[in-house]
């Protein structure tokens, strides 16, 4: 707790521990991918609000922070050399949730009594014996509930004796000073940056007082730690062939709309690192990507009867998908021809990238260092970053999306005016 003095009077102005995730988790991204905006730009919600969460993430990324001054004001964001971190940065976050005193408390009453007692005690018992050897008293009720949540999370197992439910310790399945541990480490060092819920293995790592020594990362996408809880909601979901309700929110206008669906994927970009949940639509009868960033929530609702089938009709869809796209909806596949003119004897690895790269587009040698590339997708627009990757080597391009045509060649003629024009006109001496 951070204190401060206003009118004279000793204040609270904030906890570095919090209760909801999602209370930092925007701030945190907004400050990691965002750094540009100042204070006056987080306005959904009170200046007061954004300077405790700001002063929170300081405390918790240390050096991680920077600072700079614009006609706009105080910029703040977190400044990380994402290839360099032995470990994300971003997990302080999860691992600072905050407890009440009896939370704490409970904790260590409920675990040093069932180590005394290891043929296992029921909740009645277990709040009698807590009161007797410590004092404090606490509901069995309440006391019950701990058990439940503790035997959920794996810490215990339960049997019935009559018509009482008694818990015991699990046990571990190996002790702390075995072999094994070393081998396990490395591995835990490894996946706690390069899988989901990595802050699990980051956590185990501080137990044992290591850090990564070994293991460093080239595309290290660190903010995916902070959609970690969206995508546990979302594989489970999937694993359980369950329909969810998920709050989708704009990063243009900032609105939040509900939409409701089954979740079948997980689609990740190797070249922006983003992250998409793709589901398929009930009221639409389509399928439909969406960026698990802009996911706020997600509410698991009832099985779907129908998901092997529709799981099926995904996979068959999928190889027309340049990227996440599917398009309209009208199920209209729209086709893109290229005239692409490639030396194969001196730059076979243009033809190797065509045929690597086309996603099964048809690739025809129509003459002597000329060739045909036809494919047909959903969505065209998808293409055109890759298509403009061959620029000077198209000679033409046609398509039945006119509009995505017309802006690639647009782009190429605009391009021709800023440096073709410019050069033609001072080789004939014009200025």
């Amino acid at each position: 707790m951070k204190l401060y003095y206003e009118g004279g009077r000793l204040m609270a102005e904030f906890q570095e521990l919090i209760k909801n995730f999602d209370r930092i988790r925007d701030y945190m991204r907004q400050f990691y991918v965002y750094g540009f905006k100042v204070r006056n730009d987080f306005d959904a919600r009170s200046a007061r609000t954004y300077d405790n969460e700001r002063r929170r993430i300081e405390s918790w990324l240390g050096g991680c922070t920077r600072s700079g001054y614009t006609s706009k004001g105080k910029q703040v964001y977190i400044n990380i050399d994402s290839k360099s971190v032995p470990q994300n940065p971003l997990y302080a976050a999860w691992k600072s949730k905050s407890f009440t005193d009896n939370d704490i408390l409970l904790h260590f009453f409920i675990l040093d009594q069932l180590f005394e007692h290891t043929e296992g005690l029921g909740a009645s018992a277990l709040s009698d014996q807590i009161s007797l050897a410590y004092g404090a008293v606490f509901d069995p009720q309440t006391v019950r509930l701990k058990l439940k949540e503790y035997e959920a999370s794996g810490l215990l197992c339960s049997h019935k004796e009559g018509r009482n439910l008694i818990y015991q310790l699990v046990l571990p399945r190996f002790p702390r000073d075995s072999p094994l541990w070393e081998p396990i480490l490395t591995a835990v060092s490894f996946f706690q940056e390069a899988a989901p819920f990595g802050f699990i293995g980051s956590t185990i790592l501080d137990w044992k007082n290591r850090r990564n020594q070994l293991f460093q990362f080239k595309h290290h996408f660190i903010v995916h730690t902070l959609e970690d809880k969206v995508l546990l909601e979302i594989l489970t979901a999937i694993r359980e062939h369950r329909r969810i309700t998920y709050e989708n929110k704009s990063f243009r206008t900032g609105s939040i709309t509900t939409q409701s669906g089954v979740p079948l994927k997980i689609f990740v970009s190797t070249r922006t690192g983003r992250r998409y949940l793709c589901l398929y639509l009930p009221s639409l009868r389509r399928f439909h990507n969406a960026r698990l960033d802009s996911i706020v929530s997600v509410t698991r609702e009832e099985p779907w009867e129908d998901y092997e089938r529709i799981l099926h009709a995904l996979l068959a869809n999928l190889d027309r998908c340049w990227g996440v796209s599917f398009g309209s909806g009208r199920s209209r596949m729209e086709t893109v021809c290229l005239r692409l003119f490639i030396d194969e004897d001196k730059e076979p690895y243009v033809l190797n990238r065509l045929y690597r790269e086309g996603k099964g587009g048809e690739i025809i040698k129509i003459r002597e260092h000329e060739y045909l590339y036809t494919g047909a997708f959903f969505d065209t627009n998808e293409l055109l970053s890759w298509v403009k990757s061959f620029t000077g080597r198209i000679l033409d391009i046609q398509g039945t999306c006119q509009p995505a045509i017309l802006k690639v060649t647009r782009d190429w003629e605009r391009m021709y005016q800023m440096y073709f024009k410019e050069e033609k006109e001072k080789t004939d001496g014009t200025f």
